[in-house]
C-alpha cells in the first residue's frame, strides 16, 4: 500500500516540472524537485521528467495489482479461516452447546454472520489502503504548498466530523440487519423442514406468509442501510467538489500560487478525494458489518487459534470391560438420569428399554462421551475416560442415531462421510451387510447415484440401512444404536440385526428401542424409569 501510493505521489509530483517548463519554457526550479545533472539541455530534462512520470505510474500499477491479488486472497483466506474456527469452535465445545444452537443457528452462523465479518474486514482494509494514500498524498500537499495543504486538510477534517454520526447510524442499522437476517434464516429453515407435510395438509400458504414476513424485514433494514450509505457517499462527493472550488479560489486568489504548483496542488486534491470518499464509506460499512463480530461471539463465545481441530484420529482403544458406577445427568430438574450403573463387555449386546424421557439417550450419550458425567464414574478397564483415553474410545465407537444424517450426496459419498478409507469391495460388503445392496444395483448410477436432500429418494427404512453401513465401515468395537432401526418391519429388523450379530469380530452394542421385537436381540436389558435404572436382567424377565 505504501510503495503504490509513493510511486504515484512521486509521479504526480513531476507534473511540476513538465509542466512548467511545457508552459514557461524554463527549468530555473527544476532542481528543487529532481537535483538534473547540470551539463543536460532543457529537452533532455523533459523528456526524462516524462520518462519518470512514466515510469512512476507503470511501478504504481503494477504494485496497486499485486497489493489488489495480495489482499483478495488476505480476505478469502481470513473468511475460511474465520468459518474453520467458528466449526472447529462448536465441535470443542460439546454436543449439549452444539445442539442448543440448532441447524437454523449454524445456518445464520455460517451463511450471514461469517460472510458479514468478512465484509467488516474488507471494509477495514479499504480503510487501510484509503488511509494510507491520504497521508502520502497530504504529505507531498503539505511539501507543494503548506498554506494550501493545511487548507485541504482541514477541508477533510471537517467532512470526517460530519459523518460522524452516519458512522453510528450504520451500528444501528447492522444490529437490525443482523436480527432480521436470523429471522428469515429461522424461518426459511421452519419451512424447509415442514414443507412436506404442509404440502399434504394444504397448509403451505401459513409457512410462506411467515417466510414472506421475514423476507420483507431484511428487505426494509438493508433498503435503510443503503438509503444512508447512498446519500453519505453523494454528500461525500458533493463535498469533495465544493472543496475542490475552495482550493482553487484560495490558491489563486489568496496565495497567487504559480500555476505548475497550483496544478498539482489541485491534481493532488482530486486524487485525495477518491479515497476520502471510500474511507468515509468504508467506515459506515464497517460499523455496520462489524456487529457481526458480536453475533458471532454471543453464539460461539471467544475464537481461539487453539481450537482449529486436530489432525488424524485417534487408533482405537483395545477394551475388555466398559464400567458405568452410579452415574447421573440432570438436564434440568426432573429430567435426566438419577444414577446408572451397568457392565458391558466386547461382543455383548445391552438393550435400553423405558418410555419416551426416562433417560436413555442420556445414557449412551454419556458411554460415547458426548456429556461428561455430573455424579458417578465412567471407566474402561479401570481407568476413567478423559483426555486421550477418551479420543481412543470414541475412536472405536459408531453412533448411529433414529435420524442419522443423510446427505444430498451419491451413495458413495454418503457411505464415506466419516473420512473413512474403504476399497469397492468394502463398500459392497457393507451395503449386503445391511441389505441395501440391491436397492443400489438397482439405481441408474449405481453407487455414484445421489440420494437427493437428506435421503428423499430413499424410504425411512433405506434411510437407516445406509447409515448403518457407513458405521460398519468404521469397524467399530462398540454400536450404538439409538432407535436406528425403528423405520424398518420387525421381520426386516431381525434379519438385519442378525447380520449385525453375526459380524466377525462382533462388535458389542448398546441398543436404545421402544420395541420388544428389538430388545429380543440383545443379552441383557436395563430398563430406565423415571431416571432410574434397573440393574441388568435377562430380556425374558423384561418381558
Amino acid at each position: 500500500m505504501v510503495l503504490g501510493t509513493l510511486a504515484e505521489g512521486f509521479g504526480l509530483l513531476m507534473i511540476v516540472p513538465i509542466a512548467t517548463m511545457a508552459i514557461e519554457g524554463s527549468d530555473a526550479a527544476f532542481t528543487r524537485y529532481v537535483p538534473w545533472p547540470a551539463s543536460w539541455n532543457s529537452d533532455q530534462r523533459f523528456a526524462a521528467a516524462l520518462v519518470l512520470f512514466v515510469s512512476a505510474m507503470a511501478a504504481r500499477s503494477l504494485l496497486l495489482y499485486a497489493r489488489d491479488v495480495l489482499l483478495a486472497r488476505l480476505q478469502s483466506d481470513y473468511e475460511a479461516d474465520l468459518k474453520l474456527r467458528a466449526a472447529a469452535t462448536l465441535a470443542d465445545r460439546g454436543w449439549p452447546f452444539a445442539s442448543n444452537i440448532g441447524q437454523a443457528g449454524m445456518q445464520s452462523l455460517l451463511l450471514n454472520d461469517v460472510p458479514r465479518a468478512g465484509k467488516a474486514s474488507a471494509s477495514l482494509q479499504s480503510i487501510a489502503i484509503s488511509a494510507i494514500m491520504l497521508g502520502v498524498q497530504l504529505a507531498l500537499a503539505l511539501w507543494l504548498s503548506p498554506k494550501l495543504g493545511l487548507v485541504g486538510i482541514a477541508c477533510i477534517t471537517t467532512a470526517f466530523l460530519l459523518s460522524a454520526r452516519l458512522t453510528r447510524r450504520g451500528v444501528r442499522s447492522g444490529q437490525a440487519i443482523g436480527a432480521s437476517m436470523d429471522d428469515s434464516a429461522g424461518s426459511g429453515f421452519r419451512l424447509h423442514a415442514g414443507l412436506k407435510a404442509a404440502l399434504a395438509q394444504g397448509t403451505a400458504g401459513a409457512f410462506l406468509d411467515e417466510y414472506r414476513a421475514s423476507l420483507s424485514g431484511v428487505t426494509g433494514v438493508v433498503t435503510g442501510f443503503a438509503r444512508e450509505y447512498s446519500f453519505a457517499r453523494h454528500s461525500a462527493a458533493f463535498g469533495a467538489a465544493s472543496a475542490a472550488a475552495l482550493l482553487l479560489l484560495i490558491g489563486v486568489k489568496v496565495l497567487s500560487l504559480p500555476f505548475p504548483v497550483l496544478v498539482a496542488s489541485l491534481v493532488l486534491f482530486a486524487r485525495m478525494s477518491g479515497p476520502a470518499q471510500v474511507l468515509q464509506a468504508s467506515l459506515m460499512r464497517l460499523a455496520a458489518d462489524a456487529t457481526a463480530f458480536t453475533a458471532i461471539e454471543q453464539r460461539l463465545g471467544r475464537l481461539d487459534a487453539g481450537t482449529i481441530a486436530k489432525g488424524a484420529q485417534a487408533s482405537p482403544l483395545a477394551w475388555e470391560k466398559l464400567d458405568v458406577s452410579g452415574v447421573g445427568y440432570d438436564h434440568k430438574p426432573g429430567l435426566g438420569l438419577i444414577g446408572a450403573t451397568l457392565q458391558l463387555r466386547p461382543g455383548e449386546w445391552i438393550g435400553v428399554a423405558g418410555p419416551s424421557g426416562a433417560g436413555k439417550t442420556t445414557l449412551v450419550d454419556l458411554v460415547a462421551g458426548l456429556i461428561a458425567p455430573q455424579r458417578g464414574s465412567i471407566a474402561v478397564d479401570r481407568r476413567p475416560l478423559a483426555g486421550d483415553r477418551l479420543e481412543q474410545w470414541r475412536a472405536g465407537i459408531a453412533y448411529v442415531g433414529q435420524d442419522g444424517t443423510v446427505f444430498n450426496d451419491s451413495v458413495r459419498r454418503n457411505l464415506t462421510a466419516d473420512g473413512v478409507r474403504a476399497t469397492e469391495k468394502e463398500l459392497w460388503d457393507a451395503l449386503e451387510t445391511v441389505g441395501l445392496a440391491p436397492r443400489v444395483r438397482a439405481f441408474a448410477a449405481g453407487i455414484e447415484q445421489s440420494v437427493g436432500d437428506r435421503g428423499s429418494q430413499l424410504s425411512g427404512g433405506e434411510r437407516q440401512r445406509l447409515v448403518l453401513a457407513r458405521a460398519l465401515l468404521r469397524q467399530p468395537s462398540l454400536l450404538i444404536l439409538d432407535e436406528a432401526t425403528s423405520a424398518l418391519d420387525p421381520n426386516a429388523e431381525a434379519e438385519l440385526l442378525g447380520r449385525l450379530k453375526d459380524l466377525r469380530p462382533r462388535p458389542a452394542a448398546l441398543i436404545v428401542a421402544h420395541r420388544d421385537s428389538t430388545l429380543r436381540h440383545c443379552d441383557l436389558v436395563v430398563a430406565i424409569q423415571h431416571g432410574e435404572v434397573t440393574p441388568h436382567h435377562p430380556l425374558t424377565a423384561a418381558k
